[in-house]
């Protein structure tokens, strides 16, 4: 657990059955996923709250049921946010079948008040060892994950104002449960120093690449 105070150790009826509906969850029966439910929790953050950093991280699978978190990389210089979970997102895969003396990859905040469920490790062990679909279920999951991370390293790794776009977007897009933001092209660029016509450019890039949907001045930020 990340901390005592922030986790009730049960599960609604209501929030077992939205996941339920979730992959790789979606895949195992209701009798095995109640079991594995046994010994899972209810957590609670506020605005600002550290769900998990180097040190201090949850050993299983969390399930956003509202709200919204973000996974960053921080240093002395400068923060890169690397994803944005938001309601019906699954987290905590990269903390996964390690070391406890292992670091964390991120340092991962509330942005919004927020609900999730934590399902500890042992219970996935066990559905992937004894259930087949589960376990297929599980590396479709996993592989969705090194595909999403493969195109954020093409984003990453873009020009330099496709690269500034994409890091502003993931700030502004993580506001709101959807994904998505309304976005002021002149302002954006005032604040990166670029052009609003290499903006423009920088956004065309980005969609065609498949990082984002834009529909007029909102911004959707795709994100698998």
């Amino acid at each position: 657990m990340i901390s005592d105070r922030k986790y009730v150790k049960s599960v609604s009826e209501e929030d077992f059955q939205t996941i339920r509906q979730l992959p790789p969850f979606s895949a195992t029966s209701e009798a095995a996923l109640r079991e594995a439910f046994e010994n899972a929790f209810t957590g609670y953050f506020s605005v600002g709250d550290i769900v998990a950093d180097e040190a201090y991280f949850p050993k299983g699978l969390c399930v956003i049921l509202k709200g919204v978190i973000v996974a960053e990389n921080r240093s002395e210089d400068h923060i890169v946010h690397l994803n944005a979970f938001m309601k019906g997102d699954v987290f905590g895969a990269a903390a996964l079948f390690i070391n406890r003396d292992s670091r964390y990859t991120s340092f991962v905040v509330a942005k919004k008040d927020t609900k999730m469920v934590f399902i500890p490790e042992e219970a996935i062990v066990k559905l992937i060892s004894t259930r087949p679909r589960f376990a297929l279920a599980f590396c479709g999951f996993l592989t969705g994950k090194i595909r999403f991370l493969n195109k954020k390293i093409a984003g990453y790794t873009a020009k330099n104002s496709v690269r500034c776009l994409l890091q502003y977007l993931e700030v502004a897009c993580a506001e709101d449960e959807d994904g998505s933001a309304i976005i002021n092209i002149s302002s954006a660029a005032d604040e990166l120093k670029v052009s609003r016509t290499t903006l423009y450019a920088a956004a065309q890039t980005l969609e065609e690449s498949g990082f984002i949907k834009r529909d007029g001045k909102r911004y959707t930020l795709l994100r698998k």
